[in-house]
């Protein structure tokens, strides 16, 4: 039974094996979670997706023997719940993190690419978090300007 609920959380209630690209499917999941509940983005409930990504994850990793295996997609559904965390959130808002979430999850620019020499759990969900808070501080700084 553990098992079960370690493998639905990792995978993001399963979306993380749905064909092509799960990375995206999970932060598409992500980003209806925000849509419809948007109080989940608080500092408590950050803090408490991404303990419980590292320590899933990690689980994951150790029962199945595969390092980051494309299914663990908690790791995306948190790095977009910190992309969207203090920010005003609109149709516009919506797009502009998830492409820039996305685009920072795959090409993993400097020092991105660096986190995922990281340990276990820690190492899979710490490049989701950068590329989220780098994806949150654009978004930020656009929105100061316009």
């Amino acid at each position: 039974m553990f098992r079960i609920l370690n493998k639905v959380i990792a995978t993001g209630f399963f979306s993380g094996y749905l064909p092509v690209a799960p990375g995206t499917w999970g932060s598409l999941l992500a980003l209806i979670l925000i849509i419809f509940f948007p109080g989940l983005l608080t500092i408590p409930v950050l803090l408490l997706t991404i303990v419980t990504g590292i320590t899933v994850a990690s689980l994951e990793e150790n029962f199945t023997g595969i390092k980051d295996k494309p299914s663990i997609v908690i790791d995306e559904i948190t790095g977009i719940f910190i992309t969207f965390t203090g920010v005003e959130i609109n149709w516009w808002v919506l797009l502009a993190g998830f492409i820039l979430f996305r685009f920072f999850d795959i090409f993993k620019p400097f020092p991105i690419n660096r986190s995922q020499n990281l340990p276990s759990g820690l190492g899979i969900m710490m490049d989701d978090i950068l590329a989220g808070l780098l994806s949150m501080s654009i978004i930020k700084l656009v929105f100061i300007f316009i």
